[in-house]
């Protein structure tokens, strides 16, 4: 395998001292291969739902999410961004500048909601945190089913095949099904859009059960943020990703690449011009083809490698009267520097670093919040514990996030000025994008 070296090594961030996959071209290859198997694995559990659980998906908030469904991953491109993300300052470090998935995308991409609560609760500790009943008895009361040992991780780690969900979910409805009948459908049909779209992790084709007990209550669910919390687990998984070791990618993928797609033109498959919203549906019929992955790597790390000034995609007038009321309302809020929070996860929505995503000059850069404390906890500690409670600092931060919006000055010319690219000068004299 040709070791290529991809020519900025020097400049890489290595989080708690672990080896970066960037670096040598044979591990981003390896990294697709993986994540070609896996990846698949993942969505083939995820069809489209009976029109009888649409209203209900919708008091849910996850009735547009049944739209993309049928997303083809470009997994070639997914590695080449990933082989570009750097954890610290959570960014893809780009030729021309650097760049990110913010709050704004997820809006316009999902038009999931991102200016309300967080979703959170629980890992473990089920009796304590919901009214004494067992992770069976919710099982039972929510589902309608119980899920047995051999389709779980284990006896103790209530982490479910999506095959469980899978077989359960795909019969037939009655017409005449009763109310009880359709809820327990939708939130088994949720539950696979949870874990083979939104929140997929590297276990290849297992869900967590943290995420039923936000599903007992479609109306109370449909309130909360779920685009803060895909963004945080996708910045988490992502993170995780570029680890040499590491050879899964989880995280909304639909997402990661939509975003690439609208904001670098280059990287946009032919014959995709019409609008439509949300921004994800406009590429479901996209096949692309991931058999020539290693041709195709090579096309975008030469592409990414080449790309200049970039413009801002939500500001193209194909989207005027496309734009729900809701999601113009939400990007106000979305420019903020604020935690992105997930359980047991806490992410940093680094904006104050891409602002001309937003149409405005890029500052002069200050050192990113170091937050390895919480990456090395991986998503995992306080199991018992209410997170709500345990990390109320993280959730007061997120409440007073209007105390750190930024102010947006829009400009017609985006070009990095003087003071910035003096600032930019690395300790080898050669100046850096940003």
């Amino acid at each position: 395998m040709e070791q290529q070296l991809l020519g900025y090594e020097d400049t890489l961030y290595i989080l708690d001292r672990t080896e970066h996959i960037a670096g040598r071209f044979d591990r981003v290859v390896q990294f697709v291969h993986y994540c070609t198997s896996d990846l698949a694995h993942q969505a083939e559990f995820v069809t489209q739902p009976l029109e009888q659980i649409r209203p209900y998906l919708r008091r849910g908030g996850f009735e547009y999410m049944a739209c993309i469904v049928e997303f083809e991953h470009d997994l070639p491109l997914a590695s080449t961004l990933i082989e570009r993300w750097r954890p610290e300052p959570h960014t893809f470090q780009l030729s021309c500048r650097k760049m990110t998935i913010t709050l704004q995308d997820v809006a316009y991409q999902l038009e999931l909601k991102i200016d309300s609560d967080p979703v959170s609760g629980c890992i473990c500790g089920w009796e304590q945190q919901h009214q004494g009943r067992t992770i069976e008895e919710l099982h039972q009361q929510l589902l309608g089913a119980i899920s047995g040992p051999d389709d779980r991780q284990s006896q103790i780690r209530w982490t479910v095949k999506l095959t469980w969900f899978h077989n359960t979910v795909c019969g037939e409805l009655e017409q005449d099904a009763t109310v009880e009948r359709l809820l327990r459908y939708t939130r088994r049909y949720i539950m696979k859009l949870i874990g083979g779209i939104l929140f997929p992790d590297a276990s290849d084709s297992r869900v967590h059960i943290r995420w039923l007990p936000l599903l007992e209550d479609l109306e109370m669910c449909g309130g909360l943020s779920w685009g803060l919390t895909v963004l945080a687990w996708l910045y988490c998984q992502m993170c995780c990703a570029t680890e040499h070791r590491q050879c899964n990618l989880g995280g909304c993928i639909n997402l990661l690449l939509s975003w690439a797609y609208h904001h670098i033109p280059l990287l946009r498959p032919d014959g995709f011009d019409t609008c439509r919203f949300l921004l994800v549906e406009r590429w479901v019929h996209y096949l692309p083809d991931n058999a020539k992955g290693e041709g195709r790597l090579r096309n975008y790390i030469s592409t990414l490698n080449g790309i200049g000034m970039l413009n801002t995609p939500y500001a193209d007038l194909q989207l005027i009267g496309l734009v729900p009321l809701m999601i113009a309302e939400a990007e106000a809020s979305a420019a903020v520097v604020c935690p992105l929070l997930c359980f047991a996860i806490v992410e940093w929505h680094q904006v104050d670093r891409v602002v001309h995503q937003f149409g405005s000059l890029q500052h002069i850069l200050t050192k990113p919040l170091n937050i390895d404390k919480m990456h090395k906890l991986n998503g995992w500690f306080g199991r018992d514990e209410w997170f709500l409670q345990l990390l109320g600092g993280w959730h007061e931060l997120w409440n007073a996030r209007a105390d750190h919006r930024l102010h947006i000055h829009h400009h017609i010319d985006l070009r990095p000025s003087l003071p910035y690219m003096v600032s930019a000068v690395g300790a080898h004299g050669v100046v850096r994008s940003g």
